[in-house]
């Protein structure tokens, strides 16, 4: 007579407990990890630091390039030099009559 080895099913108590409980201790740890200092939060303030530094570059570059136009225009345009060498150092050319109004205290 020949005897057949059977395996008996196995239970399903002991080892999936351990298992979903080691599942579910990692999950919570990493959402711990992820939401310490150190995670997301960080990486978040980081990513709204670095688009407000870039906008603030985009508008330094804008007020740049205005002041070079001015300098250009310094330089090379007599007429612009010599506004703002009147209406800044009080320049006249002569004959002219300058008339100053000063306010009454």
């Amino acid at each position: 007579m020949v005897r057949q080895n059977r395996r008996q099913p196995k239970k399903p108590g002991r080892w999936s407990v351990s298992r979903s409980l080691s599942l579910s201790i990692g999950i919570m740890l990493c959402v711990v990890w992820a939401l310490q200092g150190t995670g997301l939060p960080q990486y978040w303030m980081m990513t709204q630091e670095l688009e407000s530094t870039q906008e603030e570059i985009i508008s330094l570059e804008y007020a740049n390039a205005a002041l070079r136009e001015e300098i250009h225009h310094m330089e090379s345009d007599l007429y612009t030099l010599e506004t703002l060498a009147r209406e800044r150092l009080g320049y006249v050319k002569e004959g002219e009559m300058v008339y100053q109004f000063v306010e009454s205290p």
